[in-house]
């Protein structure tokens, strides 16, 4: 799924899709996604470059054997700041963080959970209520990493649906919701120190998500079978019966999809802010 993430490769997403694998099908749907949030933040750029980092923000040491405790504070104010998005540097809001487009599925699959959804317009909330901890920072190597944990995420959208769950079929289209209790994620940022006006700054190379499975996901299809309330009642039941079954298909897209709002949002910061700016050389 890198494929979509790297320059020069919808024309290869494209030739995936004319081969009919579905794999590489949900692969340009997720590029959809992609190219619409990076439509969305080119949008936001602002007019005078900033350099930096807006006074809310917390500074830590460097090389502190003792700056854990700093860090942590330190990505837990980055991430509420995030909420409402930072103008000055072109990244829009993170409540919501929006999906244009996710689609999982696979229909040439005999599992017994066989769903093919389509979902659009997603809207994700209470991400900037998560929680640091287990924060590192190796400053010769840049890899500054951590855990995220947020209590309960919510999720609305719209969605189509075709498919079959436990041998029952399943069809519908209209609005959807779903809440993801106990989302637990690893973040990892990567970079290349270079010099810049002699300053030193950073260009992010990686930014590695993982993200767990959840306690539960609930999820809540309205319309389906053009609204016939019985039909949509059980099966609604019986996918949140079976959501595990689901999850895979949706961790490995919504990784991805973090991964690249999360490496744009920090790029758009660090190509700005030199690190002298962000990790202060000795303890304030």
């Amino acid at each position: 799924m890198d494929a979509c993430l790297k320059p020069g490769s919808w024309e290869a997403a494209s030739s995936w899709l004319r081969i009919g694998d579905e794999k590489m099908s949900r692969i340009l749907s997720l590029c959809v996604g992609v190219a619409a949030v990076a439509l969305l933040l080119a949008g936001g750029r602002a007019g005078a470059a900033p350099n930096k980092l807006p006074p809310a923000f917390k500074l830590c040491p460097r090389n502190d054997p003792n700056t854990v405790p700093c860090l942590e504070d330190a990505v837990d104010v980055a991430i509420r700041e995030l909420a409402s998005g930072l103008k000055d540097f072109g990244i829009p809001s993170l409540e919501p963080l929006q999906i244009p487009q996710l689609g999982i599925g696979d229909p040439n699959s005999d599992a017994p959970v066989n769903l093919k959804i389509n979902f659009t317009d997603i809207r994700i909330y209470n991400l900037s209520n998560a929680k640091t901890s287990n924060a590192k920072l190796d400053y010769d190597t840049f890899l500054l990493s951590g855990h995220e944990r947020v209590n309960s995420i919510y999720a609305e959208g719209n969605y189509v649906m075709d498919g079959r769950i436990l041998l029952i079929p399943a069809k519908g289209e209209g609005k959807v919701s779903f809440t993801l209790t106990t989302l637990q994620v690893d973040l990892a940022m990567k970079g290349e120190k270079y010099a810049k006006k002699d300053k030193e700054f950073l260009k992010i190379t990686e930014f590695p998500v993982n993200i767990y499975e959840p306690d539960k996901i609930v999820f809540n299809f309205e319309n389906l079978f053009n609204g016939d309330k019985t039909l949509g009642s059980s099966i609604n039941n019986l996918v949140n019966e079976n959501w595990k079954e689901i999850w895979p298909q949706l961790q490995d897209p919504l990784q991805q999809f973090l991964s690249y709002s999360f490496r744009e949002y920090a790029r758009r910061i660090f190509d700005k802010v030199s690190l002298d700016d962000v990790f202060l050389v000795k303890a304030p």
